[in-house]
């Protein structure tokens, strides 16, 4: 199955969804509508049963260079209206962003939010300039090829970081770091990225995609509710009290033990150990037998003449 749209493609194949940003001209830069599209696209994914897995990677040369600031430039009413009243101009561009901005932080937020939450494993093969890390903060991995750099500049162009930057960076990637990455907003390349703790594994560009779908088959062998559950844990760990969270673990494994993926492991376990110890049994008692000695007459004992040997006594009498 796939889904386009002029910003984002969405395909789905065996189980894995595919997300790639679709703008290649302007190194995948998103508009205020690109937000919502995505948001829409991944709650799609997360409750489709079929899906297990989302990779998302971008066309061309870049993930996504982030916000599109062609947007954010004035046309010729807006530029009358500051030569006639820039204190009206001011006033009006102040509600205007204020109030796309707030919906763009919103749904990003809700994004990853599905992401942290949500059953499916979350995968970004970042192909190349990436300069919108607030989502790889929610994503379970981060792939990069060699040559991928990365940058969060909110501050270098004169906002706050937004997207859930400012609360996910820290309980990811650790206060120190996160204030490495966000404060100097500096360009980074990929192995350093993976030593902040951004990025998990970089890889050769050609083999970046074909990493990504093993690591998706791979977990989407395991159990979607227990996924889903251990997620929930671990992002509830950074905000609860140690003794809060164990008792949050005990109620967890309980649902997971509800869900009866655990005892159809078991059975099988146990079904396939039991089939491989029967033939290993009658293996082994073969191989004994054939291997035991006949045993020795005791001493001054009288031979017992073989069957041919007794034939022969005969024929000769």
């Amino acid at each position: 199955m796939a889904a386009r749209s002029d910003a984002i493609v969405l395909e789905k194949r065996k189980g894995i969804a595919y997300i790639t940003f679709n703008r290649p001209k302007v190194l995948n830069a998103f508009r205020p509508m690109d937000y919502y599209l995505l948001d829409d696209l991944v709650n799609d994914c997360d409750q489709d049963p079929k899906v297990r897995a989302i990779i998302f990677t971008g066309k061309g040369r870049a993930w996504s260079v982030g916000d599109d600031v062609a947007v954010a430039v004035r046309g010729p009413a807006q530029r009358k209206l500051v030569a006639e009243d820039p204190v009206q101009a001011l006033m009006w561009d102040g509600k205007y962003l204020e109030l796309a901005m707030s919906r763009r932080l919103i749904a990003t937020q809700q994004t990853c939010k599905t992401l942290l939450n949500s059953g499916k494993v979350a995968i970004a093969a970042v192909n190349g300039i990436c300069y919108i890390a607030e989502y790889l903060y929610a994503m379970d991995f981060v792939l990069a090829a060699e040559h991928a750099t990365f940058a969060q500049g909110d501050v270098k162009v004169g906002i706050c970081p937004i997207g859930s930057s400012t609360q996910l960076a820290p309980r990811v990637l650790g206060r120190r770091r996160a204030t490495e990455l966000l404060l100097k907003a500096e360009l980074i390349p990929a192995q350093e990225a993976c030593r902040l703790g951004l990025v998990n594994q970089v890889v050769p560009a050609e083999r970046l995609m074909e990493e990504a779908e093993a690591l998706a088959r791979q977990v989407s062998r395991y159990s979607a509710s227990a996924i889903k559950l251990t997620k929930i844990l671990m992002t509830k760990a950074q905000e609860l009290p140690l003794q809060e969270g164990l008792e949050q673990e005990v109620l967890m494994c309980g649902l997971s033990l509800q869900s009866g993926d655990y005892e159809r492991y078991a059975r099988k376990f146990l079904a396939k150990s039991g089939a491989t110890e029967h033939k290993g049994a009658r293996r082994s008692t073969a191989r004994r037998e054939r291997t035991v000695p006949a045993a020795r007459p005791a001493a001054g004992a009288r031979r017992t003449a073989s069957p041919r040997a007794a034939g022969r006594a005969a024929r000769s009498k």
